[in-house]
């Protein structure tokens, strides 16, 4: 039942991410209404280190929760757009006593990000990605596609004197694992990006 409860956040916090990106720009005002002018950055380079909880979405043996480390670099290419790859690590234990635990590196060399505008400092995010998950414990690898959304929140606003291009992030993510069993994931993770 917890496992149907994530999903259905994580399905809540996608739609609303969605509807929050597709509003209708009423103005471009700069007292922090929502603007929908694009936020990739044409041309630029972002990378990012995000840390955080993985989450189970069914039954397989494995407990519930376990760290996740995220990194990723991302290309703008245009207003709208960044393309990039990704490369994360979960760990969770295994149920049965005595078992261990088991390990997934998901690599990602193809990211979609579409960044739609802002609500003043808030920059919304929308992204998918596919590439291949590789899991130890004698599971076989498997195809991975990972679907998430999030939040950018300049450092500098927060911040004074923070650099510039340095973004606090939030990102929720559904991630594909079907290996021996579904080892799908959603994970919760919390970081810093920069654009360079």
């Amino acid at each position: 039942m917890n496992q149907i409860r994530r999903l259905s956040l994580l399905k809540g916090i996608l739609v609303g991410l969605f509807l929050l990106s597709t509003a209708p720009s009423h103005a471009h005002d700069t007292a922090g209404g929502w603007a929908h002018e694009g936020m990739a950055e044409e041309g630029r380079i972002t990378g990012g280190f995000r840390v955080g909880p993985s989450f189970t979405t069914q039954d397989a043996g494995l407990s519930t929760a376990g760290p996740l480390v995220n990194f990723q670099g991302m290309y703008g290419l245009n207003q709208w757009f960044r393309l990039g790859i990704m490369l994360e690590w979960e760990h969770h234990g295994l149920d049965r006593p005595g078992s261990g635990s088991m390990s997934t590196v998901t690599v990602l060399p193809v990211n979609l990000e579409y960044r739609p505008g802002h609500f003043g400092g808030v920059i919304p995010y929308v992204m998918t990605g596919i590439g291949v998950n590789i899991n130890t414990k004698d599971v076989s690898d498997s195809f991975a596609w990972r679907v998430g959304g999030g939040l950018d929140y300049a450092l500098a606003n927060w911040l004074p004197g923070a650099p510039q291009g340095t973004m606090l992030n939030v990102e929720t993510a559904w991630k594909r694992n079907h290996a021996n069993g579904d080892l799908s994931s959603i994970g919760l993770l919390f970081g810093v990006r920069h654009t360079f």
